[in-house]
């Protein structure tokens, strides 16, 4: 029997599927100096191709088309790519494919740099590689990226991290996927990478903050039981931390960036 999370119903392809839009409006950006800093780090040629796999909503893509890069982003949620596609329409040089992170579709040597932002926790490390390697020109450049909520920053985002232990099943199992040195070792092929971290933060009213709960997997859903009483600790949490009518939510962006070994 496989015990892996996969098999514990954990697939990326099916599990956002009610949760698009509310991903789209709740979840946050990336902050915008992660292009450049790529761009310089990894000695990118202007206009580069990113492929952005697990891209979602197109949250990623936004900073790195910004900065005058061309994306594909390949998503295998049918709607999570509608929302990327609504948000990123008429913006030059995007594109969105349905594929995934293991079989993107897309031909050999055609990416300048790949990137996975808040998605490579979904992927097989070793099965993703592969798949890099071969969409990839040399040298096979890439970054891994996660916005990491700072869990004890304040009173609200203690509190928060609270309503996630109490309400999200799955969150510690989640939380702590393929986010290991070791994982991200096997994708880059050893240890030839480097690690750095953004400040990054976004203030939320009462209903970007339900968004962001609500695009959460592993909390409850409208139908579940505890959708109710969770939903009444959101209104509460925010009541008692708001100031002005929002509350700020902090992470720290870390970016783990370099050649993968072939």
């Amino acid at each position: 029997m496989d015990n892996t999370p996969d098999a514990a119903g954990l697939d990326p392809t099916v599990r956002f599927s009610e949760r698009a839009q509310a991903y789209a409006s709740g979840r946050p950006s990336y902050p915008p100096q992660i292009a450049s800093y790529l761009a310089r780090e990894l000695s990118l040629p202007p206009s580069a191709q990113i492929v952005d796999l697990g891209s979602g909503t197109g949250l990623s893509a936004q900073i790195f088309l910004q900065a005058g890069f061309r994306v594909i982003g390949v998503e295998p949620n049918a709607q999570m790519r509608a929302q990327a596609d609504q948000l990123l329409s008429g913006v030059t040089g995007f594109t969105s494919v349905a594929g995934s992170a293991q079989a993107t579709g897309l031909a050999d040597a055609s990416a300048d740099c790949v990137i996975a932002a808040q998605a490579f926790h979904w992927f097989g490390p070793e099965e993703a590689r592969t798949e890099s390697l071969r969409i990839l020109r040399p040298p096979p450049r890439a970054a891994l990226i996660w916005n990491v909520r700072r869990t004890s920053e304040s009173d609200f985002s203690r509190g928060y991290e609270q309503l996630l232990l109490e309400f999200g099943g799955e969150y510690p199992q989640i939380r702590e996927r393929h986010t290991d040195e070791e994982s991200i070792g096997k994708y880059f092929g050893g240890r030839q990478w480097h690690r750095a971290d953004f400040p990054h933060a976004t203030e939320l009213d009462l209903e970007l903050l339900a968004a962001r709960v609500n695009s959460t997997s592993y909390l409850p859903a409208p139908s579940d039981r505890r959708y109710v009483p969770m939903m009444q600790a959101v209104r509460d949490l925010f009541q008692t931390n708001q100031r002005g009518g929002r509350v700020v939510m902090q992470y720290d962006t870390h970016v783990y960036l370099g050649v993968i070994q072939t």
